[in-house]
């Protein structure tokens, strides 16, 4: 079957960060390359990343409305209604089991993407939670009827990381070190991490500001001066950095599952206890270097772990390799066509 009109509705900003609008612009390419047209709603969008929405071919429409708000529902509802929508997805900690609600009670089927499952109750069709182990308990126990996806079968990767999936050639000396903390970093702690890896000479550090970059932000990282070190802003070739390095330092979040994608050695740090378990999981498993929570930042313990694995190519191979066979990268496409299969039902 194939699919019509889709409504995403998801936020982006300096506290919340990117990473819902960036997974659901993954979801909204499956969907267009299945042969649909999507669409996304927001209340807030960092201004860098209007471009990269509507370079895609999706529509945008913001809504002047406070984020999970009635009035936000009503909107939501008002606008899959002028669109003739067949699906709302919805991705974001700040729509409630009321918001889900007033959308599916209009009579539109509902996706969820979810990480927490805290919702009092789901009033979906259908729920994505990637996160590993997940055995979609906590739902059942909330009454969700939906069908549940569960886990990094899942996963939401835009189409130029699902394009460039491709077994790379792992350097005995691995010192190019990549530093990307999310679209907008809300500890401040890139020009931390940057600052401990400044002073070495031996390692070759690009130091990332994403789109949701404040003034304040990227002015304190245009003053990082250190002859191994530079700074990007914004770029629109992530895959190739990611591509080019063999080391990232990362705040787990989508961007985790990006690199793992690409066969890069993670250190990741957390920020939250579901980014916490998924990131000590990985550890366990051997897939990455788990660095703790980013409020614990010890610039030693980072040093002394990038280090490490600096000349240890080998253990850098294997990571590359169970990364690479944990996130296929076609977890978009799984998800739409459950999407299409439900929608026959």
């Amino acid at each position: 079957m194939k699919p019509d009109v889709l409504l995403i509705r998801a936020d982006a900003s300096r506290a919340i960060g990117t990473g819902h609008v960036m997974r659901c612009l993954a979801l909204a390419e499956a969907w267009q390359d299945a042969g649909g047209t999507a669409n996304l709603a927001v209340a807030e969008l960092p201004e860098a990343l209007s471009p990269r929405v509507t370079a895609e071919g999706v529509s945008l429409k913001s809504f002047d409305t406070t984020p999970g708000g009635p009035e936000d529902a009503a909107a939501t509802v008002a606008q899959a209604q002028r669109l003739r929508a067949d699906w709302v997805a919805i991705d974001g900690d700040r729509f409630d089991s009321d918001f889900l609600e007033t959308v599916r009670a209009a009579g539109f089927r509902v996706l969820l993407i979810d990480d927490f499952a805290s919702r009092e109750s789901f009033a979906a069709d259908l729920i994505v939670n990637p996160n590993l182990d997940e055995d979609g308990e906590p739902y059942r126990k909330r009454g969700a009827t939906a069908r549940l996806l569960m886990g990094p079968s899942y996963i939401l990767l835009r189409r130029e990381f699902r394009q460039c999936i491709e077994k790379r050639a792992t350097h005995q000396i691995g010192n190019r070190i990549l530093i990307t903390l999310g679209g907008s970093d809300p500890e401040n702690l890139t020009p931390k991490i940057a600052d401990a890896l400044a002073r070495h000479s031996d390692l070759e550090v690009t130091v990332i500001a994403g789109a949701g970059c404040d003034k304040a932000k990227a002015d304190e990282l245009r003053k990082l001066k250190a002859g191994n070190l530079r700074v990007v802003f914004n770029p629109p070739n992530m895959v190739q950095l990611m591509k080019d390095s063999d080391q990232a330092i990362i705040a787990a979040g989508g961007t985790l599952w990006e690199l793992l994608s690409m066969g890069c050695a993670v250190l990741s740090y957390s920020r939250n206890i579901v980014q916490a378990s998924v990131v000590q999981v990985l550890s366990h498993r051997g897939v990455v270097v788990d660095m703790g929570e980013t409020c614990h930042f010890d610039p030693a313990k980072l040093l002394a772990s990038v280090k490490g694995l600096v000349e240890l190519g080998a253990a850098r191979q294997r990571m590359t390799d169970l990364g690479c066979a944990l996130v296929d990268g076609i977890g978009a496409a799984r998800v739409v066509e459950a999407m299409q299969t439900l929608g026959v039902q």
